[in-house]
């Protein structure tokens, strides 16, 4: 009897050692083009609180997004659209049209060509 309960603990641990280490933390830093504070809590905002992110922070005066995810549950690309999605132009994603036109005037930044 004791035998049996010294093994289930012992495999409850690993089986929860084996779940904290299971989600990858990966961070990357890429260009958001925008203009100010308003900007900021946007494009954060298009990513905070979502599946799969664990911090998001641009930075208005450098233009640089920092972001840490898990690429389990979320892709670097999928990250870039989501911004794109919100109005804001990447590195790499446009915003479509209509959305960039519906950002507030102090939001619409010069756009890359």
């Amino acid at each position: 009897m004791k035998k049996s309960i010294g093994l289930m603990v012992v495999f409850t641990l690993i089986s929860l050692m084996s779940v904290g280490q299971s989600s990858e933390k990966k961070k990357e830093t890429f260009k958001v083009y925008g203009n100010c504070g308003m900007c900021e809590k946007t494009i954060e905002g298009a990513l905070n609180g979502k599946s799969g992110i664990y911090k998001a922070d641009w930075n208005k005066d450098s233009k640089k997004m920092s972001v840490s995810y898990d690429p389990s549950k979320i892709t670097l690309d999928q990250v870039k659209q989501r911004i794109a999605d919100a109005g804001y132009d990447t590195d790499s994603h446009r915003a479509k049209k209509e959305k960039y036109e519906g950002l507030h005037g102090c939001c619409q930044y010069e756009r890359p060509k």
